[in-house]
């Protein structure tokens, strides 16, 4: 079963004064061993992005970005899925059809690039997404 995961669960899991910091270990803990059930782990470049600038923004530490940064970009039991012309033309028309802001550009091409790739799960602390029908975890 495929899992994608999002900036919300990577903030909280490599953040330690992240209010979900503890249920992000002991998930991530749960994926590890296999107890979550699933077995195909995705993430996006802008997801990947957007966490690196966070840490950064949140710590003011560059060490700690780094160090966080090049755990995803690195982990070879994440496949990273990119944006490409098509994906982030598809993904803005998706963002400019809202008419409150529910989702940002980086939501709308994790919308989108879950539903290209058949991913209904995500693992993020954001509710929204659960509006949209996904199943959030944890």
């Amino acid at each position: 079963m495929k899992l994608f995961l999002d900036t919300s669960a990577f903030i909280a899991r490599y953040h330690s004064g992240d209010y979900h910091h503890k249920e992000a270990v002991a998930f991530t803990e749960k994926i590890g061993s296999g107890a979550a059930g699933f077995t195909r782990l995705c993430t996006s470049d802008y997801i990947i992005d957007e966490t690196i600038t966070t840490i950064l923004a949140r710590t003011r530490s560059i060490e700690l970005a780094k160090k966080y940064g090049e755990a995803i970009i690195s982990s070879k039991a994440i496949e990273k899925l990119w944006v490409d012309r098509e994906s982030f033309t598809e993904s803005w028309d998706l963002f400019k059809k809202q008419r409150e802001t529910e989702l940002s550009f980086t939501d709308s091409t994790t919308l989108l690039l879950m539903t290209k790739n058949e991913i209904s799960n995500i693992f993020t602390f954001d509710s929204h997404f659960k509006r949209l029908g996904l199943n959030v975890v944890p």
